[in-house]
């Protein structure tokens, strides 16, 4: 069988999806990669996957680049004729979903969070939506991260019930991220924040509240491990918190689980997700989680047992959680790691993900 898949950059389908490729590619599969060629796109040329770099700008909303891409993905699409088509992220959904309907191509559509474009202004909300229902109105299958994108689509009519597919993210790889010894914190306790440097993802108001958290316990570290991203300013708040000594940054990681061992919690303070990989890695690291109340986050721990939760776009409730957090003897964290490991071992683990799509395709 020969698979099409379309997502925007290179690095997110290495960090979410290359244990589906290589699956696609060990059954024999004919596997074509269509995204922007950034750092990540060498590690699948390596394969016997073949890339396609894809003039694609991932959060730009410029009409007369966006029209270059549906060119490009029409041409694409005639030269090479695949028999499925897989997309992922916004863009490819909407647009390469729209050029495979019209050519009559199975697809499938992955829809990992509903985000900035859907939860914006309403000319932009509205626009998106349509948007989507026209990518999707012939999708074979539509996976969904959560039920809480799934009954937000079936209420904006993006997609029928029978299309929909429920799967827990991206899922973790729990032989990757295996239980790391809880620190000792005899000198220092780290807070350690995993993710993309965009308002979204809560950066204000983790550093408030390290700032208010460090006036009274300087034992307390917050670090910062993530990428700008593209467009967003929050790059320039994070290295200013930084010289100001409020939080250390130290910038993109290949691999995460050296901060993860030495950290005693991983906070997400995010706006919103389809289903967090920072924080099932956390869980599957037995390390304890404090995360938004919003779905995506909710899910990959139980309150005071593996985690904590606390409302999201607030700094007051974010340092009281962290403050609750500090509260708690040493050996219960401990324990609400290994409870947290357990729980996303039992429903997360990424190989069954990866079974899900096999099966679908």
């Amino acid at each position: 069988m020969k698979i099409l898949i379309a997502i925007n950059q290179a690095r997110v389908l290495y960090d979410f999806k290359r244990e589906l490729v290589a699956a696609l590619l060990e059954r024999g599969d004919e596997v074509l990669l269509s995204f922007e060629d950034d750092f990540r796109a060498d590690y699948f040329r390596q394969t016997s996957a073949r890339v396609i770099p894809t003039p694609i700008d991932p959060r730009g909303l410029n009409p007369l680049r966006d029209l270059k891409l549906c060119a490009f993905y029409r041409e694409l699409l005639e030269r090479e004729q695949p028999d499925v088509v897989l997309t992922f992220t916004v863009k490819p959904n909407v647009y390469f979903g729209a050029i495979c309907a019209k050519a009559r191509v199975p697809y499938c559509v992955t829809i990992s969070g509903l985000g900035g474009p859907m939860n914006g202004s309403a000319p932009l909300r509205i626009a998106t939506t349509l948007l989507y229902r026209r990518g999707l109105r012939e999708a074979e299958r539509v996976f969904v991260q959560n039920a809480s994108i799934a009954d937000r689509v079936l209420r904006d009519r993006i997609a029928t019930r029978d299309q929909l597919v429920l799967v827990p993210g991206s899922g973790v790889d729990l032989e990757r991220f295996q239980p790391l010894p809880y620190p000792t914190e005899e000198k220092e306790t780290k807070l350690l924040f995993i993710g993309r440097l965009m308002r979204d993802k809560g950066i204000a108001e983790l550093v408030e509240c390290a700032r208010r958290i460090r006036t009274h316990r300087p034992d307390v570290v917050f670090q910062v491990v993530g990428a700008a991203e593209r467009g967003c300013p929050e790059d320039v708040m994070t290295r200013d918190a930084a010289d100001y000594g409020i939080i250390e940054y130290l910038g993109y990681q290949e691999d995460v689980r050296p901060f993860i061992e030495k950290a005693s919690a991983v906070i997400l303070p995010s706006y919103h997700e389809g289903m967090s990989n920072v924080l099932l890695e956390a869980a599957a690291s037995a390390r304890p989680v404090l995360a938004s109340i919003v779905p995506g986050c909710v899910e990959t721990f139980d309150e005071g047992r593996s985690g904590l939760g606390f409302p999201p776009k607030s700094a007051d409730a974010l340092a009281a959680t962290v403050a609750r957090f500090l509260a708690i003897p040493r050996e219960e964290r401990e324990k609400m790691g290994l409870r947290g490991r357990e729980k996303v071992a039992k429903h997360s683990s990424r190989a069954d993900v990866v079974e899900t799509y096999l099966s679908e395709i």
